[in-house]
């Protein structure tokens, strides 16, 4: 990457559309450890994961919101970071190996890095700019949408996470998620979210757990990037909400100016877990997120 431009950042504006990018993490310098640590990811795997998600969100996108779905695969950059960026019709997510290639960074975690990139197009309210959900939905979009996409027909691999997974997440999962089918995709999903995390948590130089929530509460939803802590407790968030997401709609991106208010949250509590309905388990956090009902 040559030039380092900051997340939502207006590039122009024409009558075709608003060009804005949206970035995974904060601008880092961690480009500069890239050969130093061990990687989990090898080049085979960094394409099978951006294979897996195009064959599920190409379709989609053209079908349904009549754009087309590029995954730039660089794989020999050093850049710790993935981004997103649409210009009319053409919506574009850039995957560097430089993040593929971090040690915290699972194979899963890799896939909620890029659910988080089709998040900034698909998530819907909040959003940061007229098409980018913001930091903290595009989460939230990555486990209660994007890792069931991916996964949902990989019972048998799912099932290994009930070996490994801690007892904490495995709790939460099973209070939510009755079916075995279920509770094992929610506790790898509890995974991939906390490899993600670990990175945040790494960049940030603060601690991450499970039992340990960000108590922030913000006066006015924050599009910025969320601390590690406040991003794990939105992947638990999604990864614990019992309503199906529908890829087919963008929740509140057909409001305009009102994208932001309370019309456009009712329209996302349709297939999110919101206060307005009730929920106490697998809505949004408040250390990001201020609720307009």
């Amino acid at each position: 990457m040559l030039t380092r431009i900051s997340p939502f950042v207006l590039l122009g504006l024409s009558l075709a559309a608003t060009a804005a990018r949206a970035d995974f993490l904060p601008p880092n310098n961690l480009h500069l450890e890239d050969g130093l640590r061990s990687a989990n990811l090898t080049e085979k795997d960094f394409n099978e994961v951006i294979d897996e998600a195009q064959a599920i969100y190409a379709p989609i996108i053209k079908n349904t919101h009549k754009g087309t779905l590029k995954i730039n695969r660089l794989w020999t950059n050093t850049t710790v970071n993935a981004s997103a960026t649409q210009i009319g019709s053409s919506w574009e997510v850039n995957m560097y190996g430089g993040l593929a290639r971090r040690p915290e960074i699972t194979r899963d975690g890799f896939s909620m890095v890029l659910c988080h990139e089709i998040g900034h197009h698909l998530g819907g309210y909040p959003f940061s700019s007229s098409w980018a959900a913001n930091e903290g939905e595009s989460d939230y979009f990555a486990t209660i949408s994007c890792a069931r996409q991916l996964w949902k027909d990989s019972p048998e691999a799912n099932a290994e996470f009930r070996k490994t997974i801690a007892a904490s997440p495995k709790a939460k999962c099973d209070a939510v998620w009755t079916d075995e089918t279920d509770q094992d995709l929610c506790y790898r999903t509890m995974a991939a979210g906390k490899s993600t995390a670990d990175l945040l948590s790494a960049l940030g130089g603060t601690k991450i757990g499970w039992d340990t929530p960000d108590k922030k509460v913000v006066k006015s939803t924050d599009n910025a990037h969320p601390q590690g802590q406040c991003r794990l407790d939105t992947y638990m968030a999604g990864a614990l909400c019992n309503k199906e997401f529908d890829e087919k709609i963008i929740p509140g991106k057909d409001l305009g100016s009102r994208r932001n208010g309370k019309d456009a949250e009712m329209a996302t509590a349709k297939f999110t877990c919101t206060k307005y309905e009730d929920y106490d388990v697998g809505v949004r956090p408040l250390c990001w997120f201020k609720p307009a009902l």
